[in-house]
């Protein structure tokens, strides 16, 4: 006797009845290269009866990045004391030939939802968060940080420990100068990706924003100053960190890059260093900074 389920949904090639003949080459090698969700049911189980339709529907949605394989323990007791299955309905996810994560009893649809989402993202990214990830990066480039904050939400939904993602929800922040929320999460990331290139890059550029974030409150008075003497390198440096907490990249750069044609040497090179920490905190594939690396070169070279 079968769960009835919806007719569509029991057609698809991603869900699958298991049995003892198949579980060996249809789950434990099969998911070597997919997430294989098992559904261990019986037919006089009257949770299961409510819990594998949802699983099916579930498994639908994320047709090409798992596999649903259902078991009737009572048909194939033999895996399920193997795997020691004491009651059901009970729900493993296998990857790499391994359970992976897994839960007992019934799930509200929201739940189940959830957790098949979950099991599809063992995977890795997928074309829908590869999307996400250009989309971010021309969000980067418009230095639209509402949306990147959004995006990055998206990208951490389908992978919670995206490297990527927590870069791009930083980067935002930065940009709206929500400082103390970059420090909150800085203090709750694990280890692991705190200490990633990508994260790790972006967190050095936090007290950098906000010493810019801050500076900008003198920008009327330093253009006076600089009106009265544009050579000033006191003058030049100020402004150049005040114009890059307002947002103004390019003339940023220039004031640097202006500073540096003076005098290179100036205060142990502290335009040239200044500059290089704005690309970190830009990004080195910056329009802006890559105009200003060339105009950098020229002058040192």
């Amino acid at each position: 006797m079968e769960i009835q389920s919806d007719e569509g949904f029991q057609s698809m090639s991603n869900i699958k009845d298991i049995n003892s003949n198949n579980f060996m080459s249809d789950v434990i090698e099969a998911s070597r290269d997919i997430p294989i969700i098992v559904d261990f049911w019986a037919p006089w189980c009257e949770p299961c009866k409510q819990l594998t339709p949802l699983l099916e529907k579930a498994a639908f949605q994320y047709k090409d990045k798992i596999v649903l394989a259902k078991i009737n323990i009572d048909e194939n007791q033999e895996i399920a004391a193997q795997l020691r299955i004491q009651s059901i309905p009970t729900i493993y996810t296998f990857y790499q030939g391994k359970v992976v994560d897994g839960f007992q009893g019934a799930k509200s649809n929201s739940e189940i939802l959830e957790y098949v989402k979950k099991s599809a993202g063992f995977s890795g990214p997928g074309e829908e968060v590869e999307n996400l990830i250009d989309m971010a990066k021309i969000a980067i480039d418009q230095r639209n940080w509402n949306d990147l904050g959004e995006l990055a939400q998206n990208i951490l939904s389908y992978d919670p420990k995206s490297e990527e993602g927590f870069s791009f929800l930083i980067k935002s922040l930065i940009g709206l100068n929500k400082f103390s929320e970059v420090r909150e999460i800085d203090a709750a990331l694990d280890t692991e990706i705190k200490n990633s290139k990508i994260v790790s890059e972006i967190l050095k550029t936090v007290d950098i924003a906000e010493k810019a974030f801050k500076a900008k409150e003198n920008l009327e008075d330093l253009k006076k100053k600089l009106n009265k003497d544009p050579e000033n390198l006191d003058y030049l440096f100020d402004m150049a960190i005040a114009l890059f907490g307002n947002g103004e990249i390019e003339a940023s750069f220039n004031m640097l890059l202006q500073s540096i044609k003076i005098d290179k040497e100036w205060k142990d090179q502290s335009a040239r260093k200044q500059l290089l920490d704005f690309f970190a905190s830009v990004g080195f594939d910056a329009k802006e900074t890559v105009n200003a690396r060339r105009k950098l070169a020229t002058l040192l070279f």
